[in-house]
């Protein structure tokens, strides 16, 4: 595979996320990086040895020479970075959420369809090893048929962390903020583990947090197969615990502790549970930020790639991006409008 010119958009926590994992790729080279300013980039640039900063997006699409565009900005500037990359044959990963709404999810996939481009969008637990593992278990029949599923998503975030961005907690900027910022990757797993929410009912709120939209959020869910489930989520929850999604199946268990690496199972017949356990994947990101290990974006990076050398669909395309999103979406309907909402997800 010839070597990969990446340029970053963005100059922000998940920018640097993604410039740590990108060092650890011999075959990507991250070859210019755009900020909201000339000044913003070059500091970035300077930080990561970067060759190139540009002021923005469009001078670094038309000056950049660059094969991928890594979208690391607030997800109201999402959609016109799709549709500038598709103008110049440049594919384009985008950070989670998506977008700020599925309307906005579904232009992007168009657009990118009929540039010809590709859409990736991130979700980097999906690439690590106990996550992987929990999904065969499901998929094999190895805890029988799944009859309820529990999404713990307890994340604790300062008041700083809000107060000193400008767009984060935003319903203009950011389309919301508990559910599609932090909660989101947990229900991506929820989704990906367990098959489509048909439909759910649900209840948001904004109890501690100085920001616009939700700091905590609650849900039960009617899955297509017929489980049943919960979604349990908060910025709010101090001191911050590492996502828990449980699964109980007719014939077995499982739990899914994410951020600390480890999974706990046990079918019928088991005298014991088994315990796996994986380092990489051990994050302290449910109370810092800053604190996510990279093996999972460094997996997601590289199906992305090896996906656009092949002409194939990558494991988590636009399409797959979405379906988070319209549990999140349809989340906050039920919320104002009450009883059971669908979920799209097609």
């Amino acid at each position: 595979m010839a070597l990969i010119r990446v340029g970053i958009v963005g100059t922000g926590l998940s920018a640097n996320q993604h410039v740590t994992a990108l060092r650890q790729m011999p075959e990507a080279s991250v070859v210019g990086v755009a900020g909201t300013s000339r000044e913003k980039a070059r500091a970035f640039a300077a930080m990561w040895d970067i060759p190139a900063a540009f002021d923005s997006a469009p001078t670094l699409l038309a000056e950049g020479a660059i094969d991928v565009l890594h979208a690391c900005v607030p997800p109201d500037a999402r959609v016109e970075l799709v549709r500038a990359c598709a103008a110049h044959g440049v594919h384009i990963l985008v950070e989670k959420p998506m977008a700020r709404t599925l309307a906005e999810a579904d232009a992007m996939i168009d657009i990118a369809a009929a540039g010809s481009i590709t859409l990736g969008s991130m979700f980097q637990n999906r690439f690590t090893p106990l996550a992987q593992r929990t999904r065969q278990l499901v998929q094999a029949g190895d805890l029988g048929r799944v009859i309820i599923v529990e999404l713990s998503a307890r994340w604790y975030r300062e008041a700083e962390y809000y107060r000193g961005s400008a767009w984060r907690g935003s319903r203009e900027r950011e389309g919301g903020a508990v559910l599609i910022n932090q909660a989101i990757h947990g229900i991506d797993l929820l989704r990906w583990i367990c098959g489509p929410v048909q439909e759910l009912s649900a209840r948001v709120a904004t109890q501690v947090q100085p920001i616009e939209m939700e700091d905590t959020g609650i849900a039960t869910l009617r899955f297509a197969n017929g489980a049943l489930g919960s979604i349990v989520a908060t910025t709010a929850g101090w001191p911050g615990f590492s996502d828990r999604l449980e699964i109980q199946g007719t014939d077995g268990w499982a739990r899914l502790i994410q951020a600390e690496g480890r999974l706990e199972w046990q079918r019928r017949g088991m005298r014991e549970p088994v315990a796996e356990h994986a380092k990489s994947q051990v994050s302290g990101a449910s109370r810092d930020p800053a604190a996510t290990p990279s093996a999972g974006h460094v997996a997601a990076f590289r199906d992305l790639y090896s996906a656009i050398a092949a002409g194939t669909r990558p494991a988590l395309d636009g399409i797959e991006g979405r379906r988070a999103l319209a549990i999140v979406e349809a989340m906050y309907r039920a919320s104002t409008r009450g009883g059971w909402v669908s979920v799209d997800d097609r």
